[in-house]
Parts: C-alpha cells; structure tokens; sequence
C-alpha cells in the first residue's frame, strides 16, 4: 500500500486567541487526546485521534458546552492545512449541530457554509483545508470523521469504484463538500470505529476493520436507487422564515428546529435562504441582530450584559467581539460619545 506524506494542521483558537497555535503532525500509533483552548464559562471539548501509517486518520471530537441562548453557533477554532494528495472525508454527528465555514477559493474569498447534523453527513475531498468550526451552544455534541488518502482509497475499493462514489456524491474541484441524509446503518461501522473496549494493535485492527466495513457500505448505498437529491424549498416558505426571522428576539432556535417547523430539510431551507437573500440564515440573524444592538445602545443605557442576553450571546464578550468587527469598534464607544 502506497505511504502517505503526513498532512500538518495548525489550529488557531477562536476562543482564547492568546495561546499558541498547536500543529498537529500525522504520525503516532495509538489514540492521542487533545484538550481543546476555551474560557470555563463556556464549555470544554478535546479530540481523540488515531493515526495509521498508510495515512488514514480517524478522529473524535466532543463538546460540552455550558448553557447558551438555545440556538447559538459558538466560534471555537480554525483549521489551516494542506495534503500533499487529495483526501477523502466522512464526517457524522452523533448528537449536536456542527457549522463549518470552508474557504475553497483561498482566505480572500467568501467562505461556504457547511451544517450537519445527526442523520445529515459531511463528505469531502480536497487537499486545501481552511475552515473555520463553530458548535452548537449550550449541548454536548459529539462527532466522529474517518479522512483517506486518494491513493490509499484507490487501493482498498479500485479505480472505477472511487470515481463512481466521488461522482454519486457530487464532490467535484468546485464542490469539494457535500451535506447528504444518510440512514444510520450506514455510518454505524464509522460511529463503532474508535472503539473503547481495545487498546494498542488491538484497537488499531478493529479500526481498520470497521473503516474498511463503512466504505464498502457507503459505496454500496450511493450505488443504489436510495440517494436521492433533496427538492428546493418553495419561495413561500423561505419568505414566511424570513419574516419569522426578523421577528425573532431571545433564544434563536436550531436549524433542526427551524426545518421541522417549516417541513424542509435544514440543508435544503439554508441553502434556498442564502439563495435568496444572499445570507446564511445564522449570518442574516447574526447582522440583524448586531445592527439592532446598534441602535439600541444609541437610544437608551441599557447594560452591556443585558443586551447581550436579548440578543442571544451567551456572554458579553462575544457580543462585543462580534460588533466589533462588524462595525470597526466596541459598543461602549458609542455611549462614551453619545
């Protein structure tokens, strides 16, 4: 089996920009833990990896975030990394919300939004990775990724077959992601994989078995008549989100949430939302909310950590973080000078 040029990752922490970048190299031969960099008062998370010489990897991360405004997407970390070969990845959600902003055409162009959820998975498959990660606040989530070498996927399931997955998928060099509904027996050797009851070879072995299990199962499935895609959501429907939206105050609920009111897929009512209104439906509330912050502050004292809360920000310093950088500088400037 062809070796693998190891992939170097930095992460930068959204939460506590004051430590250092940590670069995580491929290499190793059993599990290894990395605690993630966050403030107490909003939660604490950590990754599990194992590493296999042929290059695959398989990870864990889990988040238990403390209690936020029901709904909100919390920053944590960013991804900046290259491969020196395409990579395969499968990513599930076991409990939680997961958003990615991935920059496909580099840092200086507008990012694409990638949300998953239990029953809803990520595939992938590129060599550039920059990604910004938020979780869903105030739950525990928890998900599990298995990432492939090209060459090494190549070897285990043949030429023809790669193609064929990659094309079903619709993962091509301009959608290098896709979000699909997938019925649990599919990824249930992928949840098994990392499992704790081996140690050492042992649970390298099991591993390995249960990866290889999964991408037979997943080429089988997209080869079938199941992968259907989702239909677009109809204009009235994402009108009537939009004015619910605008008349949203408190809690903002979760995309699940919002696609059983509405009875459309969450992928689907986000995708016809930022079709339409040019905006994400996190990123419309978020600027809606920071420009009613705005005007707020202009017209009455109210305190800083209150309006946070009404506005959905589970601690004030992300509320002045994030309109900061929407406007060029903090709230409390604008009652110094009003």
């Amino acid at each position: 089996m062809k070796s693998f040029v190891p992939t170097e990752l930095k992460l930068s922490w959204l939460l506590a920009p004051e430590r250092d970048e940590l670069i995580l190299e491929r290499e190793g031969a059993d599990l290894q833990r990395m605690p993630y960099s966050m403030p107490p008062e909003v939660g604490k998370a950590w990754l599990d990896s194992l590493i296999f010489p042929d290059g695959i990897a398989l990870y864990r991360a889990v988040h238990e975030m403390q209690p936020s405004p029901r709904g909100q997407l919390i920053p944590i970390l960013e991804v900046n990394g290259v491969s020196a070969e395409p990579t395969f990845n499968a990513q599930i959600w076991l409990s939680g919300l997961g958003c990615h902003h991935e920059y496909w055409k580099g840092l200086n162009a507008p990012p694409v939004e990638i949300v998953a959820f239990p029953g809803r998975d990520t595939f992938r498959y590129k060599k550039l990775w920059q990604t910004k990660v938020l979780v869903e606040g105030g739950v525990t989530s928890e998900m599990k990724s298995v990432v492939v070498p090209d060459s090494v996927m190549r070897t285990l399931l043949g030429e023809e077959p790669v193609e064929t997955l990659l094309s079903r998928l619709g993962l091509t060099d301009t959608r290098q992601a896709v979000v699909l509904p997938m019925p649990l027996y599919v990824s249930a050797p992928l949840r098994e994989a990392m499992s704790g009851q081996f140690s050492g070879a042992a649970r390298k072995l099991f591993a390995q078995a249960r990866i290889l299990d999964y991408l037979g199962g997943l080429l089988s499935f997209v080869m079938s008549d199941e992968l259907a895609p989702s239909q677009p959501a109809p204009d009235r429907k994402v009108e009537e989100l939009h004015h619910y939206l605008l008349s949203l105050e408190g809690q903002m609920p979760t995309l699940i949430d919002l696609a059983r009111e509405f009875g459309i897929s969450a992928r689907r009512l986000n995708a016809d939302f930022t079709a339409k209104y040019g905006q994400s439906i996190y990123g419309f509330v978020m600027e809606h909310r920071l420009a009613q912050a705005h005007d707020i502050l202009l017209a009455e004292p109210l305190p800083m950590k209150t309006l946070a809360t009404r506005l959905g920000y589970s601690h004030v310093n992300h509320f002045s973080a994030a309109f900061k950088k929407r406007f060029g500088y903090p709230p409390g400037s604008l009652r110094r000078k009003g």
